[in-house]
C-alpha cells in the first residue's frame, strides 16, 4: 500500500467491488433459476419473478407499494406489468380506495401454480447454497441487511 494514498480511495475501491460481487451472484442465481423455470414451461423474466414473490406475499398491491419492495423505479414497474398482464399472469383492477391508481391481482392460472414456482425457486436456492452451512447463510443474510439499512 502506497504511504501517501487516502484511505477512502481505498476503501470506495473495495466497496465497488463488493457491489460488484453481490450483483453478479445474483444475477447468476437468477440465470439459474430463470432456466430451471423455463425447464419446467414457465417463461418468465427475473423481472416478472420478483414481482410475482411480492404479490405471493401481498396480492393486490398498488404499483407504488410493488415500487417500493422490489426497489426498483416506477416506469420499470409500469413495464414489468403490461408485459405481466400481457401474458395473463396478473390483472390490474381499480383500486376502491383511491380512483386514481390500480391494484394488482395474481391471475387464477397463477395462483393455481404459486407452490411449484416457489417449490422451483427453494430447489434453486438450495443447489446454489451447496455446502454452505445454514448458520454462514444466516451471517450472508445478516450482513446484507445492515449494509441495506446503512443509511445514505
Amino acid at each position: 500500500m502506497e504511504k501517501n494514498k487516502p484511505v477512502f480511495h481505498q476503501n470506495r475501491k473495495i466497496a465497488h467491488l463488493l457491489a460488484h460481487h453481490i450483483n453478479n451472484t445474483g444475477k447468476y442465481m437468477n440465470r439459474v433459476l430463470q432456466q430451471k423455470l423455463l425447464n419446467a414451461g414457465h417463461r418468465l423474466t427475473s423481472e416478472q419473478w420478483v414481482v410475482l414473490v411480492c404479490l405471493f406475499d401481498r396480492d393486490g398491491q398498488t404499483p407504488t407499494e410493488i415500487c417500493e419492495a422490489t426497489l426498483k423505479d416506477k416506469p420499470g414497474i409500469t413495464r414489468i406489468l403490461k408485459n405481466m398482464e400481457r401474458n395473463k399472469l396478473v390483472i390490474n383492477v381499480d383500486n376502491p380506495e383511491d380512483r386514481r391508481s390500480k391494484r394488482v391481482f395474481l391471475t387464477k392460472s397463477v395462483k393455481k401454480i404459486e407452490k411449484q414456482l416457489l417449490d422451483i425457486a427453494a430447489e434453486t436456492e438450495r443447489q446454489c447454497c451447496n455446502g454452505i452451512s445454514e448458520g454462514e447463510l444466516e451471517q450472508c443474510r445478516m450482513v446484507l441487511n445492515k449494509i441495506m439499512n446503512n443509511p445514505e
